[in-house]
C-alpha cells in the first residue's frame, strides 16, 4: 500500500510538469539557444563571428580595426570595407572599447518585442499600421547592407557555409589594405552552434 501511495504521488507530480519546453514555452525569435564563436585574425583586423541558432540566420559578425589609420584619424572617421562570399558593403566604424575601430553587423532578426495594441512603440505601431495581430513576436530585421553582405552566408537549408572574408580599413582616402590585395581570412562552415 505504501507503494502504491508513492507512485500515485510520484504520477501526480509527474502530470504537474511540462511535457516538453518547446510547448511551454513562448520564447523570441531572436532567443539565444546556443552560443558558438569563431575568432580569426588577419592584418590589424580582428573578425569575430558569433551564432546563435542553426539552422537560421542567427549570427553576428563584429570586425574590429586596429591599424595605422587610428593614429591618424578619429574612429568615426574610419569605415571598414567587408566582403563575405563575393557580396560587399563599407560600414562606418565606431570607438571600441578594445582599444580597436569596429563595426558590429546582425544577419537576424532582433529587438524582438510581443505585440499588444496598448504597446506604443515604433515596431508594434508599424505591426498594427500593416493589420498585425495582437500577442503576435514581431522583430526587427537585418538592414539593407547587412541583408546585401549575408547574402551567400548560408546554404537553402538555412546551415553556415564558410565564410570568405577580405576586409580593409579608409579614412580620408588613405586605404590600409594590404597593398590592395586586403586582408583574407576563412570561417568554418558549421551545421550546429553547439
Amino acid at each position: 500500500m505504501k507503494l502504491l501511495k508513492t507512485f500515485v504521488a510520484a504520477l501526480s507530480l509527474a502530470l504537474l510538469l511540462p511535457t516538453a519546453a518547446a510547448e511551454a514555452s513562448d520564447y523570441p525569435p531572436d532567443y539565444a539557444i546556443c552560443n558558438s564563436s569563431d575568432t580569426k585574425t588577419t592584418g590589424p583586423f580582428e573578425v569575430i563571428r558569433r551564432t546563435t541558432r542553426l539552422p537560421g540566420r542567427q549570427s553576428t559578425l563584429t570586425v574590429a580595426y586596429r591599424g595605422f589609420l587610428r593614429n591618424l584619424y578619429p574612429d568615426n572617421q574610419i569605415s571598414i570595407f567587408v566582403k563575405l562570399n563575393g557580396q560587399y558593403a563599407t560600414f562606418q566604424a565606431s570607438s571600441g572599447t578594445n582599444n580597436d575601430a569596429y563595426i558590429y553587423l546582425n544577419a537576424g532578426q532582433r529587438n524582438c518585442t510581443k505585440c499588444f495594441t496598448y504597446m506604443n512603440t515604433p515596431l508594434c505601431n508599424a505591426h498594427f499600421a500593416a493589420g498585425g495581430q495582437e500577442g503576435v513576436w514581431v522583430c526587427e530585421q537585418p538592414t539593407a547592407q547587412e541583408s546585401h553582405l549575408f547574402l551567400y552566408g548560408w546554404d537553402q537549408n538555412g546551415y553556415m557555409n564558410a565564410w570568405d572574408i577580405e576586409v580593409a580599413a579608409v579614412a580620408n582616402g588613405q586605404w590600409d589594405s594590404n597593398g590592395g590585395a586586403n586582408y583574407f581570412t576563412r570561417l568554418p562552415a558549421h551545421t550546429s552552434c553547439w
